[in-house]
């Protein structure tokens, strides 16, 4: 099969400069080089590295300094263009990309599954040895990921040379990572083979860039553009360049809608029709909390929504951490996934106090018996904007099952501009028409006591405060 290097033209001044893996090839990225061109209209060239899209023996002879020396080459002809350049890479090209945003003023940099932290047995002492025994090794693909790769280039062998190129990489890595100063987004699969998810705090830390987002999702693949998160990492990429394409501050007062589901595919499309179509919403965070039927498959039909999912059930308030980790916005609007009548206009009136700074949080009271009838529980509603700060500034604590409400209520009233309510004509599906009578009771007593707890934690934090 032949495989060429790809040159994507666009009337744009920016440029995405993507590097392939060692043993890979421009196909590497699947679909990602055309979802830039068309969605952020711009330019995208990913180069193919020297000894590539052949023969494994024809990587015999190249080393670490081959590429290094080719792919620089190659970015210093761009940038003497004039482009505003995204590096980005995979794996190896993944430490290539960090590397040269160290040395050139690039508006930002990508990396995907980096290996900088190598797991077992590619950490044993000495492994790079044994490419004078044997010269060439069979790699491991996933069903999945050898069905998405059928008419794509892709070596089925993996050389001997790839740990000590890798582990070069790394030692030069180190000492370029604390000259990092542009936006920097690391993606990671959970249990990719080769390198260790858990490493990107220690490589953000090394940097000094201001703008910093992680991204890890539960999948084995090391090439995870070759696995079923591969459209939410093409979305999170273009997001996530598109507000911070430069050293700029975070977008200010920038809205990301937060939206927990868990068994919700019947239901949750009305609310992202809804989310979709809200003018002051900038960004879309659905995390999937182990659902057994088709929310996931509802989400991806709305192409502007980012997707997470959690391996499996993990609750309410993980969920919306991860989601509040998805996002820089510095207005956090979250919502429930089974609302009915809720409106863009009624969205709007619920963010738009926060956001002019009346209040730092605002809350949606919806038009049902219980929350007119009992404002102690009428205010731990889901429908809810305010100051990314609030959220942080929320103990632990609070945040564990149904106590986030009524934790987010005491900080917003204790260290911020307090909040406000309205009642609006929307509301929930009853848990008992989801689940059952006898289960929907049940789980409806169980989130009720928690959040009495949470009562009694928001009392123990006022003693707290006036001894």
């Amino acid at each position: 099969m032949m495989v060429t290097a790809i040159d994507l033209k666009a009337d744009s001044e920016l440029l995405f400069f993507l590097i392939h893996g060692y043993t890979g090839s421009p196909d590497d990225f699947n679909e990602l080089p055309e979802y830039l061109h068309k969605n952020i209209k711009a330019n995208v060239k990913v180069i193919l590295l020297k000894g590539h899209g052949t023969r494994i023996e024809d990587l015999d002879n190249l080393g670490y300094f081959d590429f290094l020396k080719q792919i620089e080459a190659a970015l210093n002809q761009e940038i003497h263009k004039g482009y505003k350049i995204i590096i980005g890479g995979l794996s190896f090209g993944a430490q290539i990309a960090l590397i040269l945003a160290s040395r050139y003023p690039v508006q930002g940099v990508f990396n995907i599954c980096l290996p900088y932290q190598l797991k077992f047995p590619f950490n044993i002492p000495g492994l790079k040895y044994l490419k004078y025994c044997k010269k060439y090794w069979n790699k491991l693909y996933t069903k999945e990921e050898t069905k998405l790769r059928k008419n794509k280039f892709y070596y089925q062998q993996m050389h001997a040379n790839s740990l000590e190129i890798v582990m070069m990489a790394n030692e030069e890595l180190k000492k370029s990572l604390p000259n990092i100063n542009c936006p920097l987004l690391s993606i990671h699969s959970k249990y990719d083979p080769i390198g260790n998810y858990k490493a990107i705090p220690e490589v953000e830390a090394m940097t000094t860039s201001r703008l910093k987002e992680k991204l890890v999702f539960e999948s084995e693949n090391h090439n995870i553009f070759f696995s079923e998160n591969r459209f939410e990492v093409y979305k999170t990429i273009s997001r996530f360049f598109q507000v911070k394409s430069s050293n700029d501050e975070e977008k200010i007062d920038s809205v990301a809608a937060i939206i927990p589901a868990y068994n919700e595919g019947e239901r949750i499309g009305l609310v992202l029709d809804v989310l979709s179509n809200t003018k002051i919403i900038q960004e879309i965070v659905v995390i999937d909390d182990g659902s057994t039927d088709t929310t996931s498959e509802v989400v991806k039909r709305y192409q502007k929504v980012i997707l997470l999912r959690n391996e499996k059930n993990r609750g309410k308030s993980y969920s919306m951490q991860r989601g509040v980790e998805a996002t820089k916005s510095s207005i956090l609007f979250f919502c429930d996934a089974d609302l009915e009548k809720l409106t863009p206009k009624i969205v709007e009136q619920i963010i738009t106090p926060v956001k002019n700074n009346t209040v730092s949080m605002f809350i949606g009271l919806r038009n049902n018996l219980m929350q007119k009838s009992i404002l102690l529980f009428a205010l731990n509603s889901g429908e809810r904007a305010l100051r990314r700060e609030i959220w942080e500034k929320l103990p632990k604590q609070f945040k564990y099952r149904y106590r986030i409400e009524a934790g987010l209520n005491y900080i917003a009233n204790s260290q911020g501009k307090g909040y406000d309510y309205k009642i609006f004509d929307y509301y929930q599906t009853l848990k008992e028409k989801k689940y059952g009578f006898m289960q929907g009771t049940i789980l409806r007593w169980w989130m009720n006591l928690d959040v009495g707890w949470a009562y009694i934690l928001v009392m123990i934090n006022r003693l707290k405060e006036k001894i």
